[in-house]
């Protein structure tokens, strides 16, 4: 049995405003700094801290606003593990989509994942 199958035309492909117009595939991720370097494996570290205490609370991730939409993004903690990574290893992070209708209350800011982790530490 064979299949006569064909990938599916490029939604954008003609649009003069396709995202991917703003990638340069010729121009490479310049190198990290040694600064950066150490602030993303910090930042990997609290990834997995705030996914051990938060997760078992129904956390599901991180939400940030974005400036350029004027929205939240949604990121599952796997996502910004994933996304660290590649950032670690020089390589563009992975496309992936954000799922569909998140629940906005699974998610927390950045700042109040620290404050909690703080907070449990706390030995006052």
């Amino acid at each position: 049995m064979t299949f006569d199958w064909q990938m599916p035309r490029d939604p954008f492909a003609d649009d003069p405003n396709d995202p991917a117009s703003l990638f340069d595939d010729d121009d490479p991720m310049p190198p990290l700094t040694q600064e950066e370097r150490i602030q993303i494996e910090r930042d990997l570290i609290l990834v997995r801290k705030f996914k051990a205490a938060l997760q078992p609370r129904g956390i599901n991730g991180i939400f940030f606003y974005c400036e350029d939409c004027d929205q939240q993004h949604f990121y599952d903690w796997d996502i910004m593990t994933a996304n660290m990574r590649s950032t670690l290893a020089g390589e563009l992070s992975p496309v992936h989509e954000p799922s569909a209708n998140p629940n906005p209350d699974a998610y927390l800011p950045w700042d109040y994942c620290l404050g909690y982790l703080d907070g449990m530490n706390y030995r006052g």
